[in-house]
């Protein structure tokens, strides 16, 4: 009877070994599931962040191009100004600008709104 029992108790310990070693290999493979789900997560949110660098990267590149020519725009206005004052200086005048053709108006004549 020993023996039966023996056989009998460890047919039920290799059973529940067998049943603990199902449900972890079940939990491994759902923690593998998850981890990919949150690597491929994470690789569209890498991919979204690089598309946006690269946005970022051609408005900042459009903004430094627009900069270099309003400096470049500036300092022609510049040289500009400064030959005129220097021909001023150098005529001893500076000209009036040509008459429009319409008369000044004061402060007392401009148009008012109605609200």
């Amino acid at each position: 009877m020993a023996g039966w029992g023996a056989f009998a108790y460890a047919a039920r310990f290799h059973a529940e070994t067998e049943q603990r070693l199902t449900e972890q290999g079940a939990e491994l493979t759902r923690g593998h599931e998850q981890l990919i789900a949150e690597r491929d997560q994470a690789r569209a949110e890498v991919a979204d962040l690089k598309a946006s660098r690269d946005q970022l990267i051609a408005e900042r590149d459009e903004a430094k191009a627009q900069l270099a020519a309003a400096r470049e725009e500036v300092t022609t206005l510049q040289r500009r100004l400064d030959e005129a004052q220097a021909k001023a200086s150098e005529t001893g005048s500076v000209r009036t600008p040509a008459p429009s053709g319409k008369p000044a108006r004061s402060p007392a004549q401009t148009p008012r709104t109605r609200r």
